[in-house]
C-alpha cells in the first residue's frame, strides 16, 4: 500500500461551496487517492486527487468552452459510463457553471421528456452507442417548440490523459474562470424521484443540501471506517452520489471502484456488476466495508467462502430495499456484521453506521438510528406503523418540502420502533404497500418480490392480499418467453415462489391456487427504473384478482381440479383427499399417509383453509341433492379435529349419512389407546438411587426455544457439567442449529459468547425416527456418554387436535429408548417439561392439582397439546428410569430483557386496552412463575442428591392478585408515556363485553389495534370463568378460572421455587419495555 500523508479536512459549514470542494483537495490533498481499482490481482492503480481535479477542469472546459452559453445551464447526463468518468462529468459541470441532471437511463422516453420539460433543460449528454435507441425515441417526443440538443459526453482519455499515473509535473490548463453559484442556495445538481407511484419528479439540490448531506454520520463517519466498496451502485442514484461522490470530497478518503474498461475504446460499456466480481475487486482493493443493494447478500448468503470474505469486513451495508429475514438471520448467525443504510433523493441519507453501534446487537440487523444532526417526526398511522417526517434544522434541509405546516418532507415510509431499545427503527414498507389481511397481519410484499423475480422466467411480480385471508402474486413472465401452456409455466416458475414460502409466516404462505399470469396485451405498469408501479398495477387487474378470491373463499367446486369422489362414503372420499392434498402441495408434499397426521406431513393452516373450502365447494356441488345439506354442517376446525385422511373421511361419510361421527369417538379411548401404543415394550430399567452427577453429559432438547434457551445457557455456566448435547429437530426454514441458537439467544439477552464453550455440540436430527434419528455414530457417542436428558423439545400449537403430536409422543419414546440402553442408564435422569395443561380436564372444584402422575384420563382431555404432554408424562412413568415431569404454568420472562413473545395473550389484552380505554379486572391470583426461576427449578431437580419426584408443579408460590398485576402494567404503561392517564379497570365480564361489540364486522385496521379480537373464544372462557368467580365469593383461586397447582413437593425440592419473590412493578416495566413497539 502507498504510504500518504494525513488528510487535511474541508471545512463543511457552507463557507466553502460544494462545487469548490475538489479545488480545495487538488491544493491541500493533492496526493491522496480519491479513487482506487484493480486491473489484477496483486495491482492497484489510485486516481488521485489531483488528477481527480484536472480531468473535472478537462471535462467543464468540454463541456462549457470557455464560458460559452448560459450560466447555471441544465444538462442532463444520461449515459452508460464508468463510474469515474461519470462523477467526474458532474463534478466537471459544476465546475463551470453548469446545472447536471443526473437521469437513469432505464426510465422511458416519456418519463426522461416530462423531466426535460420541467426543468427547462435542452441539452442531453450521452452515451449514443449504448443509448441510441432511447435517445431516438426522445427525439422523437420532442415538441417543435422545444429545441434539444443531444451530444456524446466527454470520453474518459480526453479527461484521464495519464490514466492512475497523473503527477504534477504533466501538461495541464486550468479552466480560466471559477464559474459557481454564488449563494449556497442556488440549485446545483437535479437528481429524479424513483417514479414508483407516477412518473419521476425533478429533486434539485443546492450547495446547502449537499453540504449538509456530507456532515450526516454515514458520509462523515468513513473518516474513521476506512475505504467502502462502492464500484457497483449505479452513478446516477443517490447510493452512488453519496458514497461514490460525496464520501471522497468530505472526508479526504478513496473509495474503491470498477476499473474503467472504455480508455482505449470509448464505445465500450462499463464493467456489469455480479456477486462474483464485486467480491473479487472488493478483496483486491482491500476495502474495510461495502454498500450493496440485497440482491447480492442473498447470492453470497448461500456460498460459504463469500460468508468467509464478508466476515472479515467492518460491516456490510444494505440498502435501496429490503433483505430477507431468511438470509439476514443466517449470515449474522454467522458472524458477519450488516447494517441497514437508509435515505431518499429528497432528504439524503439519514442513519447512522457508527453511532449507537454498541448498542445495536446483532440481532438488531434490520433496526437503523437516525442521526442526532436530523430533526425526525414520527406520525403514528393506524396499523401500528410510523411515518417518517423529516424537518428542517439550521445546517440540515431537505431538498424537498411537502409539509403544510413546517419546512420538511414527509417520506410516506413506515416503520416500526425496536420493542426495548429506544431509538432504533426497521422500515416496514411504504403507507401504501404493506398488506393488512383480514386477520389483522402484516406481510411486507417487497422482499417477497424480489425472492420471486430472481426466477429468470419472471420479469415482474406483485403480491396482493390486502384485506382478505390468503395472498397471491401477479406474474409477469420475461420478454420471449413462450406460454402458451399456462401450466407449464406455473410449474417452471413455482420453485421459486416457494423460496418465498420457506421464509414466509404461515398467514403469508402464497398457493399455486393463488397465482395469476398477466395478460401480454397488459403489461405490468412500470416507472422510469423498471420498477413495477404496484398501486397503478394492482387497479389494472382488480378484475382478475376480485374473481380468483371470489373462487377461492365462496367454498369452491373442486371437481374443478380433481374429479370428485364415486360415492360419499369413507373407501371413496379417502383418496379424494388424498388426491387434493396432493394438488394444494403439488411441489411440495409428494406422498400422503392417510393414517398419519397431515400437519406432520407438511400441512398447515393456510392448506387447512383451503382444503375446508374445497370439502365445502364438493359437498354443496354434489350431483346427489340429499348430499349437499352436509356442507352446511362442516366446521370451521374440521380438518384440525380430524387431521389424517382416515380419519377424516369417516367424519365425511359419517356426515353425509347424517351418523353422529362424534358419538362414537371418545377422546379418553384415543389417549388410552396412544399410551398403549408407546408404551408397549418398554425396556424397564432397575434404577438405583445414585447421587447426581458432578460430571454431567446432558443431552437438551429444544435448546432453541424459549424455556431451551434459558436452560442452556445456565447448563453452560455450571461448573457440574461437562458436555451439552444440543438436539433440535432440523428448521424448515433452514439455518444450522448453531446459527438459531444464537438468534434465539440475541433476542433474549444471553452472552453470545458462551456458545463457544466447549461443552456445547450441537446435533440435528428427528427424535421420531427410529435411532432418535442418529447417525449411528453420533446415537453410540450420546449412549455411552450421557447421564441426564432434559427434554424439552415439543410443538406448540394450541389448534391442533391429539393426532397432530404423535411425532412428539414417538420421539420421546425413541429418547426413553436411548436413554434405557445407555452406559448410565441405572443412574440416568430423565426431566420432562410438561405443561399445566396436561390437567386441562381437572375439576375445578377438586381443589389445587396434586403433584403426581393422574391415571384418570380425565384429567387431560382437552386440548392437543395438553393431552399429547399428559400421555408422555404416563409413558415415562412406566419406564423405570429417574424421571420428573415438570408441569408448567404460564411463564413471565424475566431477566435479561423481559422478552414476553407478544403474540400471547396477556400483551394482546394489553395492546386492546388501550383502544377500548380500559384494562380488565378479574377476581382471583395469578401464579405465573419467572423463566429463570423455572429454569433453576430444573437444575434443582436435576442435580438433587436425592433421586426425583416423578411430577412436580411448577407455578410461583407466592401468587399475586390479578387486580395488582394489572395495576402495575397500568402504572408502567403511563411512566412509558403509552398514555396520559392510567385506564379504568373494568370487571373480565363488562371489558369482555366491550370487547365483543368492538369484535363485530372488524377489519383489518380494527384486528391490528386490538389483537385480542383474534383470541375471542379463549377470552369468553376467562371471562365466563371469572363471572363464576365472582358469584362465589372466593378469592383463594387462580384468575380467569385456571387450574391451580400444588407446589408443596416442588418447594421442597426446589429452593429457587421456595425463595423467589413475588412479581413486582419492576416486572411489569420490563414487560412494557419489550412490548413498547408493539404499541
Amino acid at each position: 500500500m502507498i504510504g500518504h500523508a494525513s488528510p487535511t479536512y474541508p471545512l463543511l459549514d457552507n463557507s466553502v461551496l460544494f462545487s469548490h470542494l475538489n479545488d480545495f483537495h487538488m491544493k491541500n490533498n493533492a496526493d491522496l487517492p480519491a479513487f482506487v481499482y484493480s486491473e489484477a490481482p496483486g495491482s492497484l492503480t489510485e486516481i488521485s486527487f489531483l488528477e481527480y481535479g484536472r480531468a473535472t477542469h478537462r471535462a467543464g472546459r468540454i463541456i462549457r468552452s470557455d464560458r460559452s452559453g448560459p450560466g447555471n445551464e441544465v444538462v442532463a447526463l444520461i449515459a452508460n459510463l464508468d463510474t469515474l468518468l461519470y462523477q467526474t462529468l458532474v463534478l466537471g459541470m459544476m465546475r463551470v457553471g453548469v446545472v447536471p441532471f443526473l437521469m437513469s437511463p432505464r426510465n422511458s422516453a416519456e418519463a426522461l421528456m416530462s423531466l426535460l420539460t420541467k426543468t427547462g433543460c435542452h441539452r442531453i449528454l450521452t452515451t449514443g452507442s449504448s443509448l441510441v435507441t432511447l435517445m431516438k425515441e426522445v427525439s422523437d417526443l420532442v415538441p417543435a417548440d422545444f429545441p434539444l440538443i443531444i451530444h456524446e459526453t466527454p470520453t474518459l482519455m480526453q479527461c484521464y490523459p495519464e490514466l492512475g499515473q497523473e503527477t504534477a509535473e504533466h501538461p495541464f490548463i486550468a479552466y480560466p474562470h471559477t464559474i459557481t453559484p454564488q449563494s449556497p442556495d442556488e440549485v446545483i445538481m437535479y437528481q429524479h424521484s424513483s417514479g414508483t407511484t407516477g412518473i419521476p419528479k425533478p429533486v434539485p439540490h443546492t450547495s446547502r443540501n449537499m453540504i449538509g448531506w456530507c456532515t450526516l454520520d454515514i458520509v462523515a463517519d468513513w473518516r474513521a471506517i476506512g475505504r467502502p466498496g462502492a464500484m457497483h451502485l449505479p452513478p446516477f442514484h443517490s447510493m452512488g452520489a453519496v458514497f461514490q461522490l460525496l464520501v471522497p470530497l468530505a472526508n479526504a478518503g478513496s473509495v474503491a471502484l470498477y476499473p474503467p474498461t472504455s480508455f482505449s475504446d470509448h464505445k465500450k460499456p462499463p464493467i456489469a456488476p455480479t456477486s462474483d466480481n464485486i467480491q473479487e475487486h472488493c478483496q483486491r482493493t482491500n476495502v474495510s466495508a461495502i454498500i450493496v443493494t440485497p440482491n447480492f447478500i442473498e447470492t453470497w448468503a448461500s456460498q460459504p467462502k463469500s460468508v468467509q470474505w464478508l466476515k472479515t469486513l467492518e460491516f456490510v451495508g444494505f440498502g435501496g430495499g429490503p433483505l430477507s429475514s431468511l438470509s439476514g438471520n443466517q449470515i449474522v448467525g454467522e458472524g458477519v456484521k450488516i447494517i441497514p443504510i437508509y435515505g431518499g433523493t429528497e432528504f439524503g441519507p439519514l442513519v447512522t453506521i457508527m453511532d449507537g453501534s454498541q448498542d445495536r446487537s446483532p440481532e438488531d440487523w434490520n433496526y437503523m438510528r437516525f442521526s442526532s444532526k436530523v430533526n425526525v417526526r414520527m406520525v403514528p398511522g393506524p396499523d401500528g406503523t410510523f411515518e417518517s417526517q423529516y424537518l428542517d434544522t439550521e445546517n440540515y434541509k431537505v431538498s424537498v418540502c411537502n409539509l403544510p405546516d413546517v419546512s420538511g418532507h414527509a417520506s410516506s415510509d413506515c416503520w416500526v420502533p425496536h420493542p426495548s431499545k429506544p431509538g432504533f427503527w426497521r422500515i416496514v414498507g411504504r403507507l401504501d404497500d404493506v398488506i393488512i389481511l383480514a386477520s389483522g397481519e402484516n406481510v411486507v410484499p417487497a422482499s417477497m418480490e424480489t425472492t420471486i423475480m430472481s426466477c429468470p422466467l419472471i420479469s415482474g411480480a406483485v403480491v396482493f392480499g390486502r384485506g382478505r385471508n390468503q395472498v397471491g402474486v401477479l406474474l409477469e413472465p420475461a420478454p420471449r418467453v413462450p406460454i402458451s401452456n399456462l401450466d407449464a409455466y406455473r410449474s417452471w416458475t413455482w420453485p421459486f415462489i416457494d423460496m418465498v414460502n420457506i421464509d414466509a409466516p404461515t398467514f403469508g404462505r402464497i398457493f399455486q391456487d393463488m397465482v395469476i399470469i398477466t395478460d401480454a396485451k397488459k403489461p405490468m405498469i412500470r416507472v422510469g427504473k423498471g420498477t413495477v408501479a404496484r398501486k397503478a398495477t394492482l387497479n389494472l387487474y382488480a378484475a382478475e384478482i376480485d374473481a380468483l378470491y371470489e373462487t377461492m373463499e365462496a367454498d369452491t367446486d373442486a371437481s374443478t381440479v380433481v374429479e370428485p369422489p364415486k360415492t360419499w362414503e369413507a373407501h371413496d372420499i379417502e383418496p379424494w383427499l388424498v388426491a387434493q392434498v396432493l394438488h394444494i402441495y403439488s411441489d411440495s408434499i409428494k406422498n400422503i399417509h392417510v393414517d398419519v397426521d397431515l400437519f406432520a406431513q407438511g400441512f398447515d393452516s393456510v392448506g387447512a383453509t383451503f382444503l375446508r373450502n374445497r370439502i365445502i365447494g364438493s359437498l354443496r356441488h354434489a350431483q346427489d341433492a340429499g348430499v349437499r345439506p352436509a356442507a352446511e354442517q362442516v366446521r370451521q376446525n374440521v380438518v384440525y379435529s380430524h387431521p389424517n385422511v382416515k380419519d377424516l373421511s369417516a367424519y365425511l361419510a359419517g356426515l353425509v349419512s347424517g351418523n353422529d361421527y362424534s358419538a362414537w369417538f371418545d377422546e379418553k379411548i384415543v389417549i388410552e389407546a396412544m399410551i398403549e401404543k408407546y408404551s408397549s415394550d418398554l425396556n424397564q430399567v432397575q434404577f438405583s438411587p445414585a447421587r447426581a452427577p458432578n460430571d454431567a453429559v446432558v443431552l437438551l432438547t429444544g435448546s432453541t426455544g424459549s424455556l431451551g434457551s434459558y436452560i442452556l445457557e445456565s447448563l453452560l455456566r455450571d461448573d457440574r457439567v461437562r458436555t451439552v448435547y444440543a438436539y433440535n429437530r432440523p428448521s424448515t426454514a433452514g439455518g444450522s442449529g448453531a446459527a438459531r441458537q444464537r438468534l434465539a439467544w440475541l433476542d433474549k439477552g444471553f452472552d453470545l459468547g458462551l456458545l463457544d464453550s466447549p461443552k456445547l455440540v450441537f446435533v440435528e436430527d428427528d427424535s421420531s425416527s427410529s435411532n432418535a434419528g442418529l447417525s449411528a455414530s453420533m446415537h453410540e457417542e450420546i449412549r455411552s456418554s450421557v447421564n441426564i436428558v432434559i427434554h424439552n423439545a415439543w410443538r406448540v400449537d394450541f389448534n391442533l387436535s391429539l393426532a397432530s403430536f404423535e411425532t412428539n409422543i414417538r420421539g420421546t419414546r425413541n429418547l426413553i429408548d436411548l436413554a434405557s440402553r445407555a452406559d448410565h442408564a441405572s443412574s440416568l435422569r430423565f426431566m420432562f417439561t410438561s405443561t399445566i395443561g396436561s390437567a386441562q380436564g381437572w375439576a375445578r372444584d377438586g381443589g389445587a392439582f396434586p403433584e403426581e402422575v393422574q391415571l384418570d384420563v380425565a384429567t387431560a382431555v382437552g386440548g392437543g397439546y395438553g393431552e399429547s404432554k399428559y400421555i408422555a408424562e404416563r409413558i415415562l412413568s412406566q419406564s423405570g428410569l429417574q424421571v420428573c415431569s415438570f408441569r408448567i404454568g404460564q411463564i413471565a420472562i424475566d431477566q435479561p430483557r423481559g422478552a414476553w413473545n407478544i403474540s400471547d395473550w396477556l400483551p394482546r389484552i394489553v395492546k386492546s386496552s388501550l383502544a377500548l380505554g380500559a384494562l380488565p379486572e378479574a377476581q382471583g391470583f395469578v401464579s405465573w412463575v419467572p423463566a429463570t426461576v423455572v429454569t433453576q427449578a430444573i437444575l434443582d431437580v436435576t442435580f438433587a442428591p436425592e433421586s426425583p419426584t416423578i411430577a412436580l408443579n411448577i407455578a410461583h408460590p407466592r401468587p399475586s392478585s390479578w387486580t395488582m398485576v394489572i395495576q402495575a402494567i397500568n402504572d408502567a404503561l403511563v411512566q412509558r408515556r403509552v398514555i396520559s392517564e392510567p385506564l379504568p379497570l373494568l370487571p373480565f365480564s363488562d371489558w369482555f363485553k366491550k370487547l365483543e361489540q368492538r369484535s363485530k364486522g372488524a377489519d383489518e385496521e380494527v384486528m391490528n389495534v386490538i389483537p385480542a379480537v383474534k383470541i375471542l373464544e379463549f377470552l369468553r372462557e376467562m371471562a365466563a370463568a371469572d363471572e363464576d368467580i365472582r358469584q362465589s365469593g372466593r378469592t383463594d383461586v387462580e384468575a380467569g378460572g385456571l387450574v391451580a397447582l400444588s407446589t408443596v413437593k416442588a418447594r421442597a425440592a426446589c429452593s429457587s421455587l421456595r425463595d423467589t419473590a413475588p412479581i413486582s412493578g419492576e416486572d411489569a416495566h420490563r414487560w412494557v419495555d419489550y412490548w413498547m413497539g408493539y404499541f
